[in-house]
Protein backbone atom coordinates (compact mmCIF):
# COMPACT_ATOMS: atom_id res chain seq x y z
CA UNK A 1 0.00 0.00 0.00
CA UNK A 2 2.80 2.76 1.33
CA UNK A 3 4.74 1.40 -2.11
CA UNK A 4 1.52 2.43 -3.92
CA UNK A 5 1.36 5.76 -2.35
CA UNK A 6 4.91 6.65 -3.20
CA UNK A 7 4.31 5.30 -6.85
CA UNK A 8 1.63 7.72 -7.27
CA UNK A 9 3.54 11.02 -5.37
CA UNK A 10 6.18 10.01 -7.66
CA UNK A 11 4.39 10.79 -10.83
CA UNK A 12 2.35 13.39 -9.52
CA UNK A 13 5.48 15.42 -8.51
CA UNK A 14 7.20 14.59 -12.49
CA UNK A 15 3.99 15.71 -14.17
CA UNK A 16 4.29 19.06 -12.08
CA UNK A 17 8.10 19.60 -13.22
CA UNK A 18 6.13 18.78 -16.45
CA UNK A 19 4.10 21.57 -16.51
CA UNK A 20 6.68 24.05 -14.85
CA UNK A 21 9.14 23.27 -17.80
CA UNK A 22 6.39 24.14 -20.11
CA UNK A 23 5.16 27.38 -18.54
CA UNK A 24 8.94 28.48 -18.35
CA UNK A 25 9.51 27.78 -21.87
CA UNK A 26 6.36 29.00 -22.83
CA UNK A 27 7.33 32.74 -21.20
CA UNK A 28 10.71 32.18 -22.70
CA UNK A 29 9.43 31.95 -26.26
CA UNK A 30 7.08 35.01 -25.43
CA UNK A 31 9.47 37.31 -24.13
CA UNK A 32 11.63 36.26 -27.18
CA UNK A 33 9.20 36.93 -29.63
CA UNK A 34 8.36 40.29 -27.82
CA UNK A 35 12.14 40.97 -28.05
CA UNK A 36 12.03 40.79 -31.71
CA UNK A 37 8.93 42.60 -32.15
CA UNK A 38 9.94 45.91 -30.41
CA UNK A 39 13.37 45.47 -31.88
CA UNK A 40 11.79 45.95 -35.57
CA UNK A 41 9.80 48.56 -34.53
CA UNK A 42 10.75 51.62 -36.72
CA UNK A 43 12.77 53.08 -34.26
CA UNK A 44 15.86 51.19 -35.21
CA UNK A 45 15.57 51.46 -38.99
CA UNK A 46 18.70 52.32 -40.03
CA UNK A 47 18.64 55.87 -41.74
CA UNK A 48 21.93 56.62 -42.05
CA UNK A 49 25.33 54.70 -42.60
CA UNK A 50 29.00 56.08 -42.57
CA UNK A 51 32.39 55.26 -43.87
CA UNK A 52 35.25 55.94 -42.36
CA UNK A 53 39.28 56.09 -42.30
CA UNK A 54 39.25 55.51 -46.02
CA UNK A 55 41.27 57.59 -48.89
CA UNK A 56 42.07 55.11 -51.99
CA UNK A 57 38.29 53.48 -51.88
CA UNK A 58 35.44 55.75 -52.68
CA UNK A 59 32.68 55.45 -49.85
CA UNK A 60 30.27 54.53 -53.03
CA UNK A 61 32.94 51.36 -53.25
CA UNK A 62 33.17 50.29 -49.36
CA UNK A 63 28.98 51.05 -49.32
CA UNK A 64 28.67 48.62 -52.49
CA UNK A 65 30.69 45.86 -50.53
CA UNK A 66 28.86 45.72 -47.36
CA UNK A 67 25.37 45.65 -49.07
CA UNK A 68 24.05 47.56 -46.36
CA UNK A 69 21.17 50.26 -47.15
CA UNK A 70 19.29 52.34 -45.25
CA UNK A 71 15.18 51.00 -44.17
CA UNK A 72 16.99 47.77 -42.71
CA UNK A 73 16.55 47.15 -39.46
CA UNK A 74 19.80 47.25 -37.45
CA UNK A 75 19.44 44.44 -35.50
CA UNK A 76 19.65 42.43 -39.20
CA UNK A 77 23.24 43.79 -40.08
CA UNK A 78 25.51 40.95 -38.86
CA UNK A 79 29.22 43.18 -38.59
CA UNK A 80 31.38 39.91 -39.48
CA UNK A 81 29.24 38.91 -42.64
CA UNK A 82 30.08 42.52 -43.67
CA UNK A 83 33.11 42.50 -42.87
CA UNK A 84 34.05 39.87 -44.84
CA UNK A 85 32.32 41.21 -48.07
CA UNK A 86 34.25 44.62 -47.43
CA UNK A 87 37.56 42.65 -47.37
CA UNK A 88 37.28 41.43 -50.94
CA UNK A 89 38.76 44.62 -51.89
CA UNK A 90 42.24 44.12 -51.79
CA UNK A 91 43.14 47.87 -51.13
CA UNK A 92 41.19 47.28 -48.15
CA UNK A 93 43.23 45.83 -44.97
CA UNK A 94 41.08 45.62 -41.69
CA UNK A 95 37.26 46.57 -41.32
CA UNK A 96 35.38 47.58 -37.97
CA UNK A 97 31.42 47.76 -38.42
CA UNK A 98 29.72 49.39 -35.48
CA UNK A 99 26.05 49.57 -35.11
CA UNK A 100 25.14 52.43 -33.04
CA UNK A 101 21.94 52.49 -31.31
CA UNK A 102 18.87 53.51 -32.47
CA UNK A 103 19.80 53.34 -36.15
CA UNK A 104 23.12 54.69 -37.59
CA UNK A 105 26.11 52.14 -39.01
CA UNK A 106 29.69 53.20 -39.39
CA UNK A 107 32.35 51.64 -41.12
CA UNK A 108 35.68 52.25 -39.94
CA UNK A 109 38.55 51.31 -42.66
CA UNK A 110 42.12 50.40 -42.96
CA UNK A 111 43.37 50.73 -46.01
CA UNK A 112 46.53 49.06 -47.91
CA UNK A 113 47.89 51.34 -49.99
CA UNK A 114 49.56 50.90 -53.41
CA UNK A 115 52.96 51.41 -53.95
CA UNK A 116 54.17 50.30 -56.74
CA UNK A 117 53.27 49.62 -60.31
CA UNK A 118 55.10 47.28 -62.87
CA UNK A 119 54.02 46.87 -66.38
CA UNK A 120 52.98 43.51 -68.04
CA UNK A 121 52.35 43.62 -71.40
CA UNK A 122 49.78 45.89 -71.99
CA UNK A 123 48.60 46.01 -68.10
CA UNK A 124 49.83 47.63 -64.70
CA UNK A 125 50.42 45.52 -61.76
CA UNK A 126 49.97 47.36 -58.69
CA UNK A 127 51.79 46.40 -55.34
CA UNK A 128 51.58 47.35 -51.86
CA UNK A 129 54.97 47.95 -50.28
CA UNK A 130 55.88 44.16 -49.67
CA UNK A 131 55.33 43.39 -53.49
CA UNK A 132 51.69 41.76 -52.72
CA UNK A 133 49.30 42.15 -55.95
CA UNK A 134 46.45 44.39 -55.13
CA UNK A 135 45.25 44.96 -58.70
CA UNK A 136 46.29 44.21 -62.31
CA UNK A 137 44.75 47.32 -64.20
CA UNK A 138 44.91 48.32 -67.83
CA UNK A 139 45.37 51.86 -66.70
CA UNK A 140 47.99 53.58 -65.21
CA UNK A 141 47.77 54.37 -61.62
CA UNK A 142 49.07 57.18 -59.39
CA UNK A 143 51.68 55.35 -57.37
CA UNK A 144 55.52 54.81 -58.59
CA UNK A 145 56.14 53.27 -61.67
CA UNK A 146 59.26 50.27 -61.50
CA UNK A 147 61.50 50.57 -64.88
CA UNK A 148 63.85 47.65 -65.76
CA UNK A 149 62.14 45.15 -64.28
CA UNK A 150 59.90 41.92 -66.61
CA UNK A 151 57.19 40.62 -64.85
CA UNK A 152 56.34 36.74 -65.86
CA UNK A 153 53.23 36.63 -63.46
CA UNK A 154 50.90 38.78 -61.18
CA UNK A 155 48.06 37.02 -59.16
CA UNK A 156 45.96 39.29 -56.88
CA UNK A 157 46.86 38.26 -53.13
CA UNK A 158 50.48 36.84 -54.45
CA UNK A 159 53.68 38.58 -54.88
CA UNK A 160 54.86 39.37 -58.43
CA UNK A 161 57.01 36.79 -60.51
CA UNK A 162 60.07 38.82 -61.81
CA UNK A 163 63.23 37.89 -63.92
CA UNK A 164 65.40 40.81 -62.57
CA UNK A 165 64.94 39.10 -58.38
CA UNK A 166 67.98 41.62 -57.42
CA UNK A 167 66.53 44.69 -59.40
CA UNK A 168 63.50 44.29 -57.76
CA UNK A 169 64.37 43.27 -54.24
CA UNK A 170 66.87 46.76 -54.33
CA UNK A 171 63.30 48.63 -55.29
CA UNK A 172 61.15 47.20 -53.29
CA UNK A 173 63.60 48.23 -50.48
CA UNK A 174 64.04 51.66 -51.86
CA UNK A 175 59.68 52.09 -52.31
CA UNK A 176 59.91 51.30 -48.59
CA UNK A 177 62.68 54.03 -47.41
CA UNK A 178 60.31 56.49 -49.19
CA UNK A 179 57.86 55.35 -47.07
CA UNK A 180 59.32 55.62 -44.15
CA UNK A 181 61.02 59.14 -45.34
CA UNK A 182 58.07 61.13 -46.51
CA UNK A 183 58.80 60.72 -50.16
CA UNK A 184 57.97 60.08 -53.34
CA UNK A 185 58.96 59.10 -57.08
CA UNK A 186 56.82 59.33 -59.94
CA UNK A 187 58.98 56.43 -61.84
CA UNK A 188 62.41 54.25 -60.62
CA UNK A 189 64.51 52.51 -62.91
CA UNK A 190 67.56 50.39 -61.12
CA UNK A 191 70.16 48.99 -63.84
CA UNK A 192 72.70 47.44 -61.61
CA UNK A 193 73.99 49.62 -59.35
CA UNK A 194 72.84 52.37 -60.97
CA UNK A 195 69.91 54.41 -60.13
CA UNK A 196 67.58 56.68 -61.75
CA UNK A 197 64.29 58.56 -59.72
CA UNK A 198 62.22 60.52 -61.15
CA UNK A 199 60.78 63.62 -58.81
CA UNK A 200 59.13 64.81 -61.86
CA UNK A 201 59.48 63.59 -65.95
CA UNK A 202 62.10 66.36 -66.04
CA UNK A 203 63.57 66.25 -62.59
CA UNK A 204 65.85 62.92 -62.05
CA UNK A 205 68.13 61.84 -59.43
CA UNK A 206 70.97 60.20 -60.30
CA UNK A 207 73.63 57.51 -58.21
CA UNK A 208 74.53 54.62 -57.04
CA UNK A 209 72.26 52.34 -55.22
CA UNK A 210 74.13 52.53 -51.78
CA UNK A 211 74.08 56.70 -52.25
CA UNK A 212 70.78 56.95 -53.13
CA UNK A 213 69.73 54.71 -50.31
CA UNK A 214 71.26 56.71 -47.32
CA UNK A 215 70.53 60.14 -48.95
CA UNK A 216 66.97 58.82 -48.67
CA UNK A 217 67.36 57.70 -45.22
CA UNK A 218 69.17 60.47 -43.89
CA UNK A 219 66.38 62.85 -45.13
CA UNK A 220 69.23 64.61 -46.93
CA UNK A 221 67.49 63.73 -50.64
CA UNK A 222 64.32 65.12 -49.34
CA UNK A 223 65.88 68.55 -48.02
CA UNK A 224 67.16 69.41 -51.27
CA UNK A 225 63.93 68.39 -53.46
CA UNK A 226 61.89 70.58 -50.97
CA UNK A 227 64.16 72.78 -51.65
CA UNK A 228 63.63 73.31 -55.85
CA UNK A 229 59.94 72.52 -55.14
CA UNK A 230 60.01 76.08 -52.94
CA UNK A 231 62.37 77.62 -55.36
CA UNK A 232 59.15 76.18 -58.23
CA UNK A 233 62.24 74.40 -59.91
CA UNK A 234 61.04 71.12 -61.87
CA UNK A 235 63.67 70.66 -64.26
CA UNK A 236 67.23 69.08 -64.01
CA UNK A 237 69.55 66.29 -62.33
CA UNK A 238 70.29 66.02 -58.38
CA UNK A 239 73.52 64.00 -58.51
CA UNK A 240 73.66 61.69 -55.61
CA UNK A 241 77.18 60.69 -53.91
CA UNK A 242 78.57 59.38 -51.41
CA UNK A 243 78.64 61.05 -47.72
CA UNK A 244 74.65 62.03 -48.63
CA UNK A 245 76.49 64.40 -51.03
CA UNK A 246 73.81 66.17 -53.09
CA UNK A 247 74.55 68.63 -56.37
CA UNK A 248 71.98 69.93 -58.37
CA UNK A 249 72.46 70.35 -62.43
CA UNK A 250 69.86 72.73 -63.87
Amino acid sequence: MRSDNRTEKTIKKKRRRKKHYLLRFIIFLLICVGLYFISHIDYFTVDGIAVAGNEEVSDQEVLELSELRTGMNIFDVHPWFVERRIKKNLYIEDVDVDRKLPNEIVIHVTERSGKAQFKMGKKFVITDNDGMVLEISKEERQVTLVDNIQVNGAELEKTIEVEESDAYEKTMAMIKAMENNDLYFKRINIDGNDVQAYVYDTLICKGKYDNVMSSIESDALRTVIYNLYQSSIESGVINISSNNYCSFTP
